[in-house]
């Protein structure tokens, strides 16, 4: 890009005039910076390593000592609103396409081999400057894509019809003529499945599934003593919830469920509040028990002498 150019489109002033006529890229990140690019920091030690490394333009929020003529420095009031302005000029430029979803949905992107963003701009940078024509984003911040963007789709509900014999465990269901047999996956998340099913169809994308992505549930049967046990060998299991995200959404989705429980750290709003898990193995009065903890501390705490391997659903 023209480097007056650049000065224009970001609105900065040009507190030094360098000896180049354009940058071949840009950075917000050292590891990420080559020789030729822009370089946005208000860090005046990564600028100095930046210059060294052969950043052509400095852009920062510091009205900073200039230590090298030939290079241009930008000065602005908001280095993320600069950013911003830079990424939604290349977002046009590379025609990049966007999608609005729930937050939950975003973690059936790598499901369907589909890209996300965070929402926070700077994290979402490189992958926004270095996406190959348009390439299609889902988000679940509708302002920051209205900053990024001048338009975006919604991924919408999509009608299926869900199958008998399916379970906490596994998931059957028909969508749009197509038939899903017995996917690893409890069958209250089927909507969203079908949302993006949907999408891909209606897009004409390649419907690819990584089925091991489908990671929102992690099931250990337990024994009488509230031991991990083999697979099936037992009639109650703890559940155990990806994030918070998805144990508020399992919490409320599966209460109807017989036999189903929560328990929580510290708290009123669950069926057993423990502070401890030694407090929790104690708990018995369940069939099945939905809870949100590290997963290596649960399995060693729980588990018996057997290396029992855990299901995944």
């Amino acid at each position: 890009m023209n480097i007056s150019n650049l000065n224009e489109l970001l609105q900065t002033q040009m507190l030094n005039e360098g000896s180049t006529s354009s940058v071949s890229g840009f950075a917000i990140s050292l590891n990420e910076l080559k020789h030729g690019f822009a370089f946005f920091s208000n860090d005046e030690e990564a600028i100095n390593e930046a210059v060294q490394k052969g950043a052509f333009v400095i852009i920062s929020e510091k009205k900073l000592l200039l230590k090298d003529k030939e290079v241009f420095y930008l000065y602005c009031e908001d280095l993320s609103l600069a950013i911003l302005k830079l990424i939604r000029f290349m977002c046009e430029e590379k025609e990049l396409e966007f999608v609005l979803c729930e937050p939950l949905a975003l973690d059936f992107c790598e499901v369907f081999y589909l890209e996300r963003l965070s929402g926070e701009v700077f994290l979402d940078f490189s992958k926004l400057i270095n996406a190959k024509k348009k390439t299609l984003f889902f988000c679940d911040k509708e302002l920051y894509l209205l900053r990024i963007c001048a338009s975006f789709d919604t991924l919408r509900a999509c009608e299926f019809t869900l199958l008998e014999h399916s379970s906490l465990f596994s998931t059957s269901f028909i969508c749009k003529q197509m038939y899903f047999k017995n996917l690893a996956l409890p069958f209250v998340y089927t909507s969203f499945f079908a949302s993006f099913v949907n999408f891909i169809l209606e897009h004409n994308l390649r419907l690819r599934i990584k089925e091991k992505k489908l990671d929102f549930l992690q099931v250990y049967f337990i024994n009488k003593n509230n031991e991990i046990c083999e697979f099936g060998s037992s009639s109650r299991a703890f559940l155990l919830a990806k994030n918070e995200l998805h144990f508020d959404f399992l919490a409320t989705h599966l209460s109807k469920v017989k036999g189903f429980k929560t328990a929580a750290k510290n708290t009123l709003f669950c069926d057993f509040s423990y502070s401890s898990l030694e407090d929790l193995k104690a708990y018995k009065d369940f069939r099945y028990c939905l809870i949100f903890e590290n997963q290596e501390e649960f399995i060693s705490f729980f588990s018996q002498s057997l290396d029992i391997q855990p299901s995944l659903f």
